[in-house]
């Protein structure tokens, strides 16, 4: 709304203004500029060129830094060309962790090991030693059969 031309009007307009606005010292937004959300930087990530690498472009780049020599890596750790990433873990694989650096590489590329026990219902497996017998007749195999009663003899089944 214009100011008015009528001077009552405009006497209690600017009157209300004045009332109204900020003094010395005084701060009408204690906030702050409102913070930008991750999806304004994306933005302005994809205005500047960059592109996101798929999950495999990741895995491959952390498998060829794992496998450069010391000399790569710390000319690798101080390129301002290269993206802080690649710098980041050539510094990691350098330091005095680098096998957990490594470990972690492994995990990210090929997952982490995991073990699932199907058979043992969480019980331990007897590793119980493989006695193997040769027999020379039916009757020495006859023989051995009757000491171990508890193992069936194979059958054949004809289908």
């Amino acid at each position: 709304m214009p100011i008015s031309k009528d001077p009552e009007k405009r006497k209690k307009q600017l009157a209300n203004l004045q009332k109204n606005m900020a003094r010395k010292g005084d701060v009408k937004n204690p906030k702050g500029r409102p913070r930008k959300t991750i999806s304004m930087y994306v933005e302005e990530f994809e205005k500047m060129g960059l592109v996101v690498p798929s999950k495999d472009e990741i895995a491959k780049m952390y498998l060829y830094i794992a496998s450069m020599q010391q000399a790569e890596l710390q000319a690798l750790m101080t390129d301002p060309e290269k993206p802080m990433i690649m710098r980041s873990i050539a510094r990691s694989v350098l330091s005095k962790k680098s096998i957990d650096m490594v470990e972690t590489i492994v995990n990210r590329v090929y997952g982490k090991e995991q073990r699932l026990d199907i058979t043992t219902n969480g019980k331990d497996i007897k590793n119980e030693p493989l006695t193997i017998r040769f027999v020379a007749s039916k009757e020495d195999l006859e023989k051995m059969q009757s000491e171990v009663p508890d193992i069936p003899a194979e059958t054949g089944k004809e289908g």
